[in-house]
């Protein structure tokens, strides 16, 4: 399930799963052993480090389970009703799986009822906020500086 399993979550989203184990009793069991894992084990970064291709909250992300055609949802800090199968929430055994993990890695959910393993496969991170922001603030920075295009001395 967790062995060893590379976790690496922003500074906002360690402390957004603090709170959710603060109220671990509305979550299900396997959701509670994988939030109290992901806080033993992850590595905490400020939001500007995180790279791009690590699941963080509001996430879009493509992944499959186990031999499944590839899906895509957002991952949520809760669930959202009005957007029913394009978000997966925390809340979730998949959606708390997957935050964190970077592009092309597997992580295995235990079954339930006796039910086989569910293979969680990362397919790639389509939308990431911290690096969407990251590249509106580097073509910022980037706009052409000042140009003169009329001097007033040469004019008299």
């Amino acid at each position: 399930m967790w062995k060893n399993q590379a976790c690496i979550l922003t500074s906002k989203d360690f402390t957004i799963l603090e709170t959710m184990y603060d109220r671990r009793h509305t979550l299900t069991d396997c959701v509670r052993l994988l939030l109290k894992q992901k806080l033993d084990h992850t590595t905490v970064v400020f939001t500007d480090d995180i790279d791009g291709n690590i699941i963080t909250l509001n996430s879009r992300v493509r992944f499959r389970v186990s031999d499944r055609q590839p899906q895509t949802a957002i991952i949520t800090q809760s669930p959202m009703h009005g957007v029913v199968g394009q978000s997966l929430s925390l809340e979730t055994a998949r959606g708390m799986a997957l935050l964190g993990l970077p592009e092309a890695v597997e992580f295995s959910l235990p079954g339930q009822f006796g039910e086989a393993p569910e293979r969680l496969v990362v397919v790639s991170v389509q939308f990431q906020p911290e690096a969407a922001r990251r590249e509106r603030l580097n073509k910022e920075l980037a706009r052409p500086s000042l140009r003169l295009v009329h001097d007033a001395a040469l004019s008299r």
